[in-house]
């Protein structure tokens, strides 16, 4: 049953919401989906197989307004737009493929210039996410390690993640036990949505968010700002890629050892859309 939440402030719903707004601003511009305001459980329990130490202290955080995210990661396509309007540069694909791909080879500075050229080119307010606001929509509602639930087995389904299909160039690489029929990047939507109906949080390509590095969430903001204080030469990225094994995929794996300047075939993003 779909709630509605403007004006109030309600926890997020359960796998399965899949009706949310979608919002385009333009024709090149990404597809948006409104997530609701609510509250989460950030980071992960003690208990949780695979956890790192630098996803505790378990701790809530709570969004008083809903925000609208990308239903997709960002594509060649889009980001080819923002290359014709001479506001970001050019960058490779590795051979992959462009079009519904999503763009690679893009640091956290280009990310953010894109976001700046969407302001500029629709009047509305586009950033990179925090990481409050990208683990909370990517669970999609879940308190589960993956948004589909516990079995890892089954994240073929839901993700071009490391399988079958990367052993075939990489034998020694640690993957899932399951086939999801890509060795590299696959086209955004691909694989099944999670509960907000946002596609790829998990695999294809880690993306960026705007958070320096700390190595805990001692002091982090309780509201879903991005916490701008700390290491700030390292940013955060989220979600795992098109190699990762179980433990990397996680909703709450996080990885802080990336120079903000980094570029590769393994890093991407999406943005966020105020609301007003």
């Amino acid at each position: 049953m779909r709630r509605f939440w403007l004006g109030c402030l309600m926890f997020a719903p359960v796998v399965g919401w899949t009706d949310a707004p979608a919002i385009r601003d333009c024709a090149e511009c990404p597809e948006m989906v409104v997530v609701p305001a609510g509250k989460f459980q950030m980071g992960s329990s003690e208990r949780e197989q695979g956890r790192l130490t630098d996803e505790g202290p378990w701790h809530t955080v709570t969004f008083a307004k809903p925000f609208a995210i990308g239903k997709y990661e960002v594509t060649f396509d889009e980001w080819d737009a923002c290359v014709k309007a001479k506001a970001c540069e050019a960058v490779g694909d590795e051979g992959w493929g462009r079009g519904r791909r999503p763009v690679l080879n893009v640091n956290f500075e280009m990310a953010q210039g894109y976001a700046k050229w969407l302001t500029k080119k629709t009047g509305k307010q586009y950033r990179v996410p925090s990481e409050a606001e990208w683990e909370y929509a990517a669970r999609g509602g879940s308190t589960t390690p993956w948004f589909w639930g516990e079995d890892s087995k089954r994240a073929c389904d839901f993700a071009n993640v490391g399988d079958e299909s990367v052993k075939q160039e990489h034998p020694d690489w640690p993957r899932h036990d399951c086939n999801d029929g890509y060795a590299k990047t696959s086209p955004v939507g691909s694989f099944k949505p999670n509960g907000y109906g946002l596609y790829d949080t998990v695999g294809n390509v880690w993306e960026w968010v705007e958070d320096c590095y700390n190595p805990s969430y001692e002091g982090a903001p309780a509201d879903g700002r991005a916490w701008v204080t700390g290491d700030c030469a390292r940013r955060i990225d989220r979600g795992g890629g098109w190699y990762n094994k179980p433990e990397a995929v996680r909703s709450a794996q996080r990885y802080g050892g990336d120079d903000s300047a980094r570029r590769n075939n393994t890093l991407g993003f999406r943005v966020v859309r105020a609301m007003p």
